[in-house]
Formats: structure tokens, C-alpha cells, sequence
């Protein structure tokens, strides 16, 4: 990622998760099933793929990727 591109994901993403209700910071193990559900969708608009050799869930890697961006 650029440099000068840093600003407008942490924005994106900061309003991603104030559109999903899910408060910054959050633990992806405390989300309500809603909101996995609204996670999931929002990755499918970005066409959002999981690291071919993940472990976990999409919605949980598009949840880490959101979180850390916001930051």
C-alpha cells in the first residue's frame, strides 16, 4: 500500500465498521452472528478473498483486515 493511500483506507475502513456496528478494536469472537452476516456481505461488494493458505474464516480475516486498517 502507498504511503499517500494510508489515509483513505483507514477512513474506508473506520466507516466500514461504523456501517456494520462493529465498534473498533472489537474481538471477532464477541461479534453477533448479524454482524458476521453484514461482515460477509461487505467483503462480497469489495470481492474480498482469504489468504489461499488461511486458517480461519473469511468474514474473521476481513474483520483483522478492516480492524488493522482502521487503526
Amino acid at each position: 500500500m502507498k504511503t499517500k493511500h494510508v489515509s483513505a483506507y483507514r477512513t474506508d475502513a473506520r466507516a466500514t465498521l461504523e456501517s456494520l456496528h462493529i465498534p473498533l478494536g472489537a474481538d471477532f469472537d464477541t461479534l453477533r452472528s448479524f454482524q458476521v452476516n453484514d461482515l460477509l456481505q461487505a467483503a462480497d461488494v469489495r470481492k474480498y478473498r482469504k489468504p489461499p493458505n488461511a486458517n480461519g474464516s473469511r468474514a474473521r480475516y476481513f474483520h483483522n483486515l478492516l480492524q488493522r486498517r482502521a487503526k
